[in-house]
């Protein structure tokens, strides 16, 4: 079972957890940190009355260069914590890692548009531009798969799905779709900019990215 502290994000990008053992730091990032984990305790052991020598350090991660350090710790019993500090060893709310992930997530980005591509349609041409569109879909997990085939098959089923109606919106504009991905919810397509801008406007797309396939598909 896992208890939360601070907030749970599913950011691989920008969030990299590693085991505390595996750190080789100078003395005062060390201290540093060993001071932090202490805190981290605290704040734990505060909010639940575990003693802090019942809680262990289980992973350790920065967020980016915001200096935020997130600590998941372990009791004694297996359950699991999560607390998020700043460098000063306050614990961060909700409200100020949501706001520090989403200043990251935009970064080289205007609104969806990634910046290279926002500059590209900015130029005022309308001639089409090869993008890719990355859309918002659940992960799908290989629980329950009996084998490797059938978990490919529930992959591209799944992906299909959530690719079929931009695709349908793509060729209903005449528009070339180059690719559309068997195992992620992402499409390629030469599109028009004033279509990027429309389309950037849908719920379910996330990101839209200038394609830089080096070579032919």
């Amino acid at each position: 079972m896992q208890k939360f502290l601070g907030l749970t994000v599913g950011l691989s990008a920008v969030i990299c957890f590693m085991p505390t053992v595996a750190f080789s730091l100078p003395l005062s990032e060390n201290q540093t940190l060993n001071n932090l984990a202490e805190q981290a305790k605290l704040e734990v052991s505060k909010t639940t009355g575990i003693s802090t020598d019942h809680l262990s350090i289980a992973n350790t991660a920065t967020l980016a260069n915001t200096g935020i350090t997130r600590f998941k710790l372990r009791d004694i019993q297996g359950n699991m914590y999560d607390v998020s500090l700043d460098s000063a060893g306050n614990q961060i709310s909700r409200e100020a890692l949501e706001q520090a992930i989403q200043a990251i997530n935009n970064k080289g980005f205007v609104g969806k548009l990634e910046a290279e591509l926002a500059n590209r349609i900015a130029q005022g041409s309308n001639s089409p531009i090869r993008v890719v569109f990355s859309l918002r879909a659940k992960t799908v997990r290989p629980y329950g798969q009996s084998n490797r085939a059938e978990y490919q098959n529930t992959l591209r089923s799944h992906y299909a799905v959530i690719q079929q109606p931009l695709v349908n919106q793509l060729q209903e504009s005449n528009q070339r779709v180059i690719y559309q991905s068997l195992y992620t919810p992402m499409v390629v397509a030469e599109v028009t900019p004033s279509l990027i801008q429309a389309i950037a406007a849908r719920s379910d797309v996330e990101r839209i990215y200038l394609e830089r396939r080096g070579s032919p598909r």
